[in-house]
């Protein structure tokens, strides 16, 4: 207990008259959710807080809980009057005594009234989770104003299992389709396939029946078939039963006992030197440790993992929920993946409170944790708090390789715009995790952050309000309400603040990760004599498919212990009895622990991370570690050999490519002397970008491909004939007049001008000057003729298409 609760309750023992804490009220029972609450609390009329903790209490958690909808509903001074009554409204001196005993300010997420809470009881949410989360939020908003702050996260030794006998899943699906597929498929189909109506992941009962079974691993589990999911559900939460549920239960249960029975029991090699073995949920929590949270306003965790709902766990009223609708499907781990058409959007009313909190505040900021499915996406939108497409207060987005910052203000148009975006050539943007971080105040205007670092680019709007902001707006991810920005990827945090962010700040929320992690720690006392040993990972469940392992390190949980020349070498990571041949980067790990390194948080073996296929699931998966030493004691593992192939002789392509999207914007840019960021230019490229060449092979060229070549380098061409200073480089020593096309040397002069541009020199392949300027001569005649080149204005639109003619040819394309 720190001290300034100390001293708060040492205050309240000495003026208050304090009853007993034990055995009052009425039994507690586990409410389902019910409807969250439609108003704030009652004012209260009672005595003064004590101290300035107690008044922190009251602000931050008291006011929460207390009302009818929530713990107020029991834990109360009235009826019930449930102990601990902390949701009392007589007397917050008398709540804050009692809150003491269940919440805990340095680690607030192992709170007993959180723990309570995720378990079931009385959850105001349909998840239990969610709930827990929010009153996580709302303790640690507590512990934050009262100057506690968060303790380090504490390891709990886990308990001490054997490298047991174990089923793996066989890598065909005969067994499966033998045995629990006639009954998914007869049964489940309705929903869990890709061709029901409304087709609901995960599609455990699809048509395909090698698909079905990759999506029905996670539900079953062959070492202790009772624990399966697909029992479960039947057994216990009446979920589509199709006659009497414990019938239905059991004969589902016979399906997968008998499944279980053909797959043969793996046993681990005993000569091994191996760990003991662990889950994932057997870890000491380790997600969200030490973010900077203190100015959220709407926070999205999904967590739930389930159904069509994602929570606003922010803890501030109203809950902004997201209704997930079209092709979304909750990620493992935690996280969403949005596809074409998908969504998650709040209601106009809930979203009004970013409306209305930040123009109180006059900044804020938007934080992500993002991984695009596609780098080649033109102005879709990953988060936006706005009414359609031309219209919104504000959003991020992505122009292929580019983070977009919208944002309506005084210095703006409705739609955000001009926008701010990353460099065109820094390819900020990557298909892989990110944290993404947009701020505003209007000091230093809008800022943007990837990976805890700043991109410097200007802000045009700097110095802007935002007192224009429309309140009737909605915020939606992964889309525009109006459903026409569709995005493509994974979203796995998303909060909005009403401050705007620091750099440090921003910094402490990129190192404190996102997602479910864990830290496992592997005993390898009786191996090592290091009394209380561990090797210790930090590990994820990646996403659907495989768990994610980091930062091993040696360590002690006994605080009196210094180990000392402790030899690591060549760890293996095994999942369910068996050690996985791929994904192993520890195998060449060659260390030793020593006192001089070693630190209370231990000493880190290597700073590598490695993917591990998931298997069972992480509910099932059994993890131990196997050393090729560890300590004095050895294991030579020998390597398989690999069997060698015969290489397949693939069909001849050619020897030369082609230039890719930016490398033709360069390149037009180079020959035309036109900047990329000339705005003509630049919002035809950032239009026509999706059509342009992205893999740099003539087997992929496409006519559509051509075609963006074409409109690009009319665009160049345009900006460059109708610039007297471009002009005059482009075409040096010709002069545009209106009969400049009226005879063979005004022609010769053009093309030979776009032809010396476009062909190289002293190159040891290369077409003739003279092939050029033919066919722009033919191509400059044939137009005069179409409509006469008799004025200024025509003649500088025959040049533009001869230039574009010849810019955009495989002169400029081939590489």
């Amino acid at each position: 207990m720190n001290l300034t609760r100390i001293y708060g309750l040492l205050v309240l023992a000495a003026t208050l008259n304090l009853a007993a804490c034990g055995g009052g009220g009425a039994p507690t029972t586990a409410t389902p959710g019910g409807a969250p609450p439609t108003s704030s609390a009652n004012a209260y009329t009672g005595p003064a807080p004590a101290t300035a903790d107690v008044q922190a209490f009251a602000v931050s958690f008291w006011n929460n809980v207390r009302v009818q909808n929530r713990c107020g509903q029991c834990h109360n001074a009235t009826t019930p009057a449930q102990m601990p009554n902390f949701a009392r409204s007589d007397d917050v001196n008398l709540a804050y005594a009692q809150a003491n005993t269940v919440v805990n300010l340095g680690q607030p997420s192992s709170s007993r009234i959180v723990v309570k809470v995720s378990g079931g009881h009385n959850c105001w949410l349909a998840d239990p989770s969610a709930c827990g989360q929010i009153l996580t939020t709302w303790i640690s908003n507590w512990a934050g104003a009262a100057g506690a702050g968060t303790s380090p996260v504490q390891l709990v030794a886990p308990p001490v299992q054997s490298v047991g006998q174990s089923k793996n899943f066989p890598a065909s699906s005969a067994d499966f389709e033998a045995t629990v597929y006639p009954l998914l498929s007869q049964y489940c189909s309705k929903c869990h396939s890709p061709n029901a109506s409304t087709p609901q992941s995960p599609y455990f009962a699809s048509n395909d029946p090698n698909q079905a079974y990759q999506n029905a691993i996670p539900k079953i589990d062959l070492n202790t078939p009772t624990n399966s999911r697909f029992y479960e559900r039947l057994l216990t939460e009446n979920h589509n039963c199709w006659s009497n549920c414990a019938s239905n239960a059991a004969t589902m249960l016979a399906a997968i006992q008998a499944f279980a029975g053909m797959v043969p029991t793996t046993s681990v090699d005993p000569s091994l030197v191996t760990s003991k073995a662990l889950s994932l949920t057997q870890g000491t929590v380790a997600s969200g440790a030490g973010r900077f949270d203190a100015n959220v306003i709407a926070k999205y965790e999904f967590q739930t993992g389930t159904g069509l709902t994602a929570y606003d766990t922010s803890g501030v009223d109203p809950s902004a929920d997201l209704t997930i609708t079209g092709s979304v499907t909750w990620a493992g781990g935690w996280g969403i993946n949005v596809g074409a058409g998908g969504k998650a959007q709040a209601s106009t009313a809930s979203s009004r409170k970013l409306h209305d909190m930040i123009e109180a505040t006059g900044e804020y900021s938007v934080e992500a944790w993002v991984a695009p499915a596609l780098v080649a996406a033109d102005k879709s939108y990953m988060v936006s708090y706005s009414g359609g497409d031309t219209l919104r207060n504000f959003t991020l987005g992505q122009t292929n390789q580019q983070y977009d910052f919208l944002m309506r203000s005084s210095g703006s148009d409705l739609n955000g715009m001009p926008q701010l975006q990353t460099p065109v050539g820094g390819l900020v943007l990557q298909a892989s995790l990110q944290h993404v971080v947009l701020t505003y105040d209007p000091v230093n205007g809008r800022q943007m952050f990837v990976n805890g670092s700043a991109i410097v680019v200007p802000d045009p709007q700097k110095g802007g309000t935002i007192s224009n902001w429309d309140d009737t707006f909605a915020l939606v991810l992964g889309n525009e309400v109006s459903m026409d920005r569709s995005w493509q990827g994974l979203i796995k945090f998303v909060a909005v603040h009403n401050r705007a962010l620091t750099a440090k700040q921003i910094l402490q929320n990129y190192n404190a990760g996102v997602g479910q992690r864990f830290y496992l720690l592997f005993n390898v006392a009786a191996v090592t004599g290091v009394a209380q040993g561990y090797v210790m990972f930090t590990v994820s469940q990646y996403d659907g498919a495989s768990y994610l392992f980091t930062d091993p390190t040696f360590i002690s949980l006994d605080p009196t212990v210094t180990p000392d020349n402790i030899v690591v070498k060549g760890i293996r990571i095994g999942i369910n009895g068996t050690i996985p041949t791929v994904g192993q980067a520890y195998i060449p790990l060659n260390t030793t622990v020593t006192a001089s390194a070693y630190t209370s948080l231990g000493e880190v073996l290597s700073k590598v991370g490695t993917v591990i296929a998931l298997q069972s699931g992480p509910l099932v998966d059994q993890f131990f570690l196997s050393f090729d030493q560890l300590g004095t004691k050895t294991h030579v593992t020998v390597e398989a050999s690999p069997v060698p192939t015969t290489p397949t002789d693939l069909a001849p392509v050619a020897g030369i490519g082609v230039r890719t999207f930016a490398q033709i914007n360069s390149s037009l840019s180079m020959l035309t002397g036109v900047p990329t960021n000339q705005p003509a230019v630049l919002g035809t490229y950032q239009a026509v970008q999706q059509q342009l060449p992205a893999i740099p092979t003539l087997e992929s060229f496409s006519s559509a491909n051509q075609v963006g070549i074409a409109q690009l380098a009319v665009q160049y061409c345009n900006v460059a004939i109708t610039t007297p200073a471009l002009q005059a480089k482009l075409f040096p020593g010709v002069t545009f007049s209106a009969t400049l096309f009226s005879s063979p040397t005004g022609v010769n002069q053009v093309s030979s001008a776009l032809a010396a541009r476009v062909l190289g020199t002293n190159l040891t392949s290369q077409p003739a000057a003279s092939t050029v300027t033919t066919e722009l001569g033919t191509l400059i005649n044939t137009l005069c003729q179409s409509a006469a080149c008799n004025s200024v204005g025509r003649v500088e639109a025959v040049a533009t298409a001869a230039c574009a003619a010849a810019l955009g040819s495989s002169d400029m394309l081939i590489n």
